[in-house]
């Protein structure tokens, strides 16, 4: 069985038909849609969309300064004066 990572879903049919009220219905919230009883993608708002790419950027710094802080001591040890 497939796993459906939204709490509302529709049908493919109900998205042709009123594609626009789809949207709004999703409001913040993701939006499975169905093809035959299985999920055929997902519809989201905006302002999901833009909270998801927010929490992948922080990811990113957050993965960037870990790796860095490895570095942190053997740069503090550099004395650019002796470059």
């Amino acid at each position: 069985m497939d796993v459906l990572l939204a709490k509302t879903s529709i049908g493919i049919s109900e998205l042709r038909e009123a594609p626009a009220r789809v949207f709004e219905q999703a409001g913040d919230e993701a939006l499975v849609v169905l093809n035959h009883n299985k999920p055929a993608g997902y519809i989201v708002s905006t302002v999901w969309m833009g909270r998801v790419l927010d929490a992948l950027a922080d990811r990113v710094v957050a993965d960037k300064a870990i790796k860095r802080l490895g570095t942190l001591k053997r740069a503090r040890l550099l004395n650019p004066l002796d470059l």
